[in-house]
């Protein structure tokens, strides 16, 4: 399962970014706070542009960890959106799950310091 996962978030990534008349600079993550899993609070969509934070999304994402067995989570905090895919996040300052909106039986934990990473693009 989680070679399925890697393998679709590089194949994203790679499409992406070699698709024709697409670049990496094309790109955006699309953020949205969330007040449950169906309902993303209004105004809150954030957008990031820069191919520097959509790797630092991506490698996170790329290198977080599976969960064993089937989870029961509360509601996500953010939706995180870039390329094909949707994730939803729950985020906190040295921590960070997420869960692949396709696959809901399934969590990843972020590294302590991708968590850290994107706690601070997401609070700035």
């Amino acid at each position: 399962m989680r070679k399925l996962f890697l393998g679709l978030i590089m194949g994203v990534l790679f499409m992406s970014g070699c698709s024709a008349g697409a670049s990496m600079e094309d790109e955006k993550v699309s953020i949205y706070e969330m007040k449950s899993f169906a309902e993303i609070r209004k105004n809150s969509l954030i957008t990031f542009t820069d191919t520097k934070v959509e790797n630092t999304f991506a490698e996170a994402f790329h290198s977080a960890e599976r969960v064993p067995g089937i989870v029961d989570m509360a509601d996500p905090d953010y939706r995180v959106e870039f390329g094909d895919e949707a994730y939803f996040l729950w985020m906190g300052e040295e921590h960070g799950t997420i869960m692949n909106t396709n696959d809901t039986h399934t969590i990843y934990t972020l590294s302590k310091s991708s968590a850290k990473m994107i706690y601070e693009l997401l609070n700035q």
